[in-house]
């Protein structure tokens, strides 16, 4: 590569260091060029900027002309960055070491001044990780599948009675057309349809083992879920609770007034106040039933009851009342 061209980017590189706070002279552009070993005289580097600002990089002269140039327009500000390197760092499906080179590397989008705020109010080595390294490499796989739009294989993993991990259904391959990855719970998932059953499931990424990219098309989204396919995945995502899947179904729920906040956290804005009296506040929302809504609700029994329908009120009734029993027995 041409010199003048190699001068061109590692001014640029420079730049991002500064900002209007923090401009660099001539000068001072020239002193940093030289740490690359690249020697340029000043009017050199004056047409480079000129160059640059050319090409349409707002690379702007301070206001007082013996400060010298800064970028102006930044691909993020700083807020952005600490919630981004926030994420990197509270992630815990991440190993230590993963979290950290993130943080690292988002930080290095921030100008020097703004970098060195970032790294004193970000304790990068904080948080207890409990992370598996495979992780990073299941999220590259999937996203990597659902470009090619491939289908995915794997085995899965659980946790028997004895707390060893076993591969599910004697090692069977899953076979999985994948249409999504959300972070939830501090736990990545795969939304996808298995191959045999062609309905939407979600699948831990800690727990696929071994997995591949087949040379299989993925089914698409609109042959499972029909027109609007991408709302209903949405909505599908919505109303499962604690990530598992069940039929949809409208639910009616006595919610103490003060503690609205519960509704709020877990639906958004995704639900209806049917009536409101002084202490309790009565709520219709459609979510999947089963396993996932049910221990959402023993959860929050202290401040929720399900009025509605009645076959999942029994069933919670029921379940609080096998716990009840488990409480009264002697200690193991």
């Amino acid at each position: 590569m041409e010199l003048t061209k190699i001068r061109l980017l590692r001014i640029l590189e420079i730049l991002r260091e500064t900002d209007e706070d923090h401009p660099y002279t001539a000068q001072q552009l020239k002193e940093k060029l030289m740490l690359y070993g690249i020697e340029a005289e000043r009017k050199a580097i004056l047409r480079d900027v000129a160059a640059l600002q050319e090409c349409g990089y707002e690379i702007l002269l301070h206001a007082d002309n013996k400060r010298g140039y800064y970028l102006a327009v930044r691909e993020f500000e700083d807020w952005e960055l600490k919630v981004l390197m926030d994420a990197a760092v509270g992630a815990n499906f991440l190993t230590e070491e993963n979290s950290k080179k993130l943080a690292l590397k988002i930080c290095s989008l921030a100008s020097a001044d703004g970098q060195k705020t970032l790294k004193g109010a970000t304790p990068i080595l904080s948080q207890v990780k409990n992370g598996n390294p495979t992780t990073k490499n299941a999220i590259d796989l999937i996203l990597s599948a659902i470009r090619r739009k491939r289908m995915v294989s794997f085995q899965y993993l659980y946790t028997d009675e004895n707390l060893e991990r076993k591969l599910s259904y004697d090692g069977m391959r899953y076979s999985i057309s994948p249409y999504a990855l959300i972070w939830r719970q501090d736990k990545y998932y795969l939304i996808g349809s298995h191959k045999k059953y062609r309905t939407l499931s979600y699948y831990r990424l800690d727990r696929i083992k071994n997995a591949e990219i087949t040379e299989e098309p993925i089914l698409p989204k609109e042959e499972i879920l029909g027109q609007n396919a991408d709302w209903k995945l949405r909505d599908y995502i919505n109303r499962n609770l604690f990530n598992y899947s069940g039929e949809a179904s409208c639910i009616q729920l006595a919610v103490d007034r003060n503690c609205m906040w519960v509704i709020e956290d877990a639906f958004g804005e995704q639900y209806e106040v049917v009536s409101v009296n002084e202490t309790k506040a009565i709520v219709s929302v459609t979510v999947s039933d089963g396993w996932g809504l049910n221990a959402w609700l023993i959860q929050n029994a202290e401040w929720i009851q399900i009025l509605e329908p009645q076959n999942i009120r029994d069933e919670v009734v029921a379940q609080i009342e096998r716990i009840r029993q488990k409480y009264e027995q002697p200690l193991a």
